[in-house]
């Protein structure tokens, strides 16, 4: 199964080097590139064409000197001209794992029903495991009244959002893509994984209007069209902390909004494609594919993720 990679990138050519390094070092050799960078840098476009002349593998290099550009057109972009079967997101400070997409592949050959997924991820910090970050399990979608008076008690997560921006007088269920609480604020974590055909088929009736939880709007309205998903258990990716900048950093602000705010509009505004009438339900499928487990926070981890920054330290870049 040929699976396509793409990493959106700005102005990060040190940490765009390591996530490219470690999509050479995958145990599946079977994938294409596609970089998408909003900041059109020249020492990104030579990080990439160094990583073509290494490789034989497909590499597309799309950039743009508008910035946040490509940050959401990418997610239309992407499946129209990707040639796998299934697409795996990335940011550019992210690493995939050496098994991510052998493990990707044997999920979406063996459960054809599945149409995207989203998974459990490593906060890391130099060559240090910080936390985990758990993809949370689907919720059950309310049909009533009754049911979204349990959210005042707390269920089913301590710290839910105010309870007037999820209890509606007129009862209707939210996705369990975008539903979150404070504390956990999203329900889903990198990497964001599609079936290309699947995507497809339902590109046309999408709309990204947020520039700080595009993953959020897409995913959730995938969820909404009535795409078949879940999450996955098996630590793929290992996302980094770091002091380089982020869109979605405390307080930054663009066109005049910020990530709280549009968390809160997106969640609502995804009802748009939302069919009418509460008897709609989330598709989730069952993943039965050896090895979907919470490998935990442990020393084996953290000596995984030494082992693969040393590996793909290993790898020389010329500048």
């Amino acid at each position: 199964m040929k699976i396509t990679v793409i990493i959106r990138t700005f102005s990060r050519p040190d940490f765009l080097a390591q996530a490219l390094a470690s999509v050479e070092l995958q145990s599946h050799k079977d994938w294409e590139v596609i970089v998408f960078d909003d900041g059109d840098e020249p020492k990104n476009q030579s990080t990439v064409k160094n990583f073509r002349d290494r490789n034989s593998n497909p590499v597309t290099y799309i950039n743009s000197a508008n910035p946040h550009y490509l940050y959401k057109k990418s997610w239309f972009i992407a499946p129209r001209i990707s040639e796998g079967e299934v697409m795996i997101r990335l940011d550019d400070d992210d690493i995939l794992d050496r098994e991510c997409l052998e493990f990707i592949s044997r999920v979406f050959t063996e459960t054809p029903e599945l149409d995207f997924s989203y998974g459990t991820s490593v906060f890391f910090e130099g060559d240090e495991v910080s936390n985990l970050m758990e993809a949370k399990t689907p919720l059950d979608l309310p049909k009533t009244r009754t049911v979204w008076a349990g959210y005042v008690a707390g269920y089913p997560y301590n710290q839910p959002w105010a309870f007037e921006d999820n209890y509606f007088e007129t009862p209707r269920h939210v996705t369990s893509i975008i539903h979150a609480s404070k504390l956990n604020y999203t329900c889903i974590w990198h990497p964001y994984v599609m079936r290309v055909s699947s995507v497809l088929k339902v590109l046309d009736r999408i709309k990204i209007t947020s520039n700080f939880v595009d993953d959020l709007e897409f995913l959730g309205s995938l969820d909404n069209l009535g795409l078949g998903y879940n999450k996955l258990n098996k630590v793929l990716t290992y996302v980094r902390k770091h002091n380089l900048g982020s869109l979605c950093d405390p307080g930054n602000t663009i066109n005049g909004a910020t990530i709280h705010g549009d968390l809160l509009r997106v969640r609502d505004e995804v009802d748009f494609l939302r069919p009418s009438g509460l008897e709609y339900q989330s598709r989730i499928v069952d993943i039965k594919t050896d090895g979907n487990y919470n490998s935990g926070e442990n020393e084996d981890l953290k000596e995984r993720l030494k082992l693969l920054l040393s590996e793909i330290n290993s790898i020389q870049y010329k500048r």
